[in-house]
């Protein structure tokens, strides 16, 4: 029988000592009499009795399709009891994702409705008042809801209230320090404050509670990369930058980067004198999609015109300077010396 790669986290409230009580005994129940112990998670590792909660830290292990489908199943009916949380599973198949799960509360308990609505409001134009209200109606009737702290910090952090943002931040990670959406929320935010050193710390700890398969994993790459530059650290931001451009997953919210960040990563190569690496670089941000954020063609034709001059491939330079002279005057510049040169 074939072998799965298998990857859990995440972590579930209960609200109170009673259904946890109830939901543990269960757990255990079915463990032994439904699955016949053929459960990848333990009781005993997941069930935090001190906080009444299930808390997953990112946990690896391998195991069969049976043993998928029944800690899945099983997870299932213990999310149908918790109040707040959430808990991801994927399965991989020789680095392949064959099946991702996402794991959250959807009962008639008032509080998961008041959640769920509140978070539909969040990303809609001109409802930020009102996804507001509703997750504070939500933490006042459950307050360790690490979710709700973690929208309400993204709503403040996008109408510009970054200290009740960095208050809401903080608030979900005392609740689940794990949570990378927070923690990613929270770097962008402490960023916007020009606190470069915690906003990589953050980013930091968003790669090391997320894995490659998920898009904020590289949004945190990214955002760290950037930090490490503004500290004045451009061997870390090239490392960084280096793992997003050579990245194999292929997650189609990630293109809006990769102009940008093979523009800065190959100036990076370039200053180092890794020149032939830096064409790639430039080559690859050319060949990507056009972005509002990324330096214009004419800038990244500027710098790998420069980089071939550099490796002495004078026609090649040439041509790339002949375009980027009709917008930029540096490049014009270099491209009647690099045409003296020939």
């Amino acid at each position: 029988m074939s072998e799965y790669r298998i990857i859990i986290a995440g972590q579930l409230e209960f609200g109170s000592e009673r259904v946890f009580r109830q939901v543990v005994d269960q757990y255990i129940h079915r463990m032994e009499n439904y699955y016949k112990n053929d459960i990848l998670l333990k009781a005993e590792n997941i069930f935090k009795e001190e906080e009444m909660i299930l808390d997953i830290p990112r946990t690896v292990v391998t195991g069969t399709e049976r043993h998928w489908l029944n800690t899945l199943n099983l997870l299932e009916r213990v999310v149908s009891f918790s109040m707040a949380g959430s808990i991801n599973l994927w399965r991989l198949n020789a680095g392949t994702i064959m099946d991702h799960q996402v794991l959250e509360p959807h009962s008639d308990r008032t509080t998961v409705q008041l959640f769920n609505k509140g978070r539909q409001l969040v990303n809609q134009a001109e409802k930020e008042q009102e996804a507001l209200a509703m997750m504070t109606r939500v933490v006042g009737r459950f307050a360790r809801h690490a979710q709700a702290y973690e929208r309400r910090g993204f709503v403040n952090y996008r109408l510009g209230n970054i200290d009740d943002a960095l208050y809401d931040y903080d608030k979900s990670l005392k609740i689940n320090p794990s949570m990378p959406e927070s923690h990613y929320g929270r770097g962008l935010a402490y960023a916007s404050k020009e606190d470069w050193a915690k906003a990589a710390e953050d980013f930091d700890l968003v790669t090391k509670n997320s894995i490659p398969h998920q898009a904020i994993y590289w949004m945190a790459q990214v955002a760290l990369g950037d930090s490490y530059l503004k500290m004045g650290r451009p061997a870390d931001a090239l490392r960084v930058y280096n793992m997003f451009s050579k990245r194999k997953q292929k997650i189609a919210s990630l293109d809006r980067y990769d102009r940008r960040v093979n523009s800065t990563f190959g100036k990076l190569l370039a200053k180092s004198g890794r020149h032939n690496d830096a064409v790639i670089a430039f080559q690859r941000a050319l060949d990507a999609e056009a972005d509002v954020k990324a330096p214009k063609e004419s800038e990244i034709r500027y710098h790998l015109g420069l980089t071939l001059q550099a490796l002495g491939k004078v026609n090649p330079a040439i041509a790339q300077l002949e375009i980027a002279a009709k917008e930029i005057p540096e490049a014009a510049e270099a491209l009647e010396k690099a045409r003296v040169g020939a």
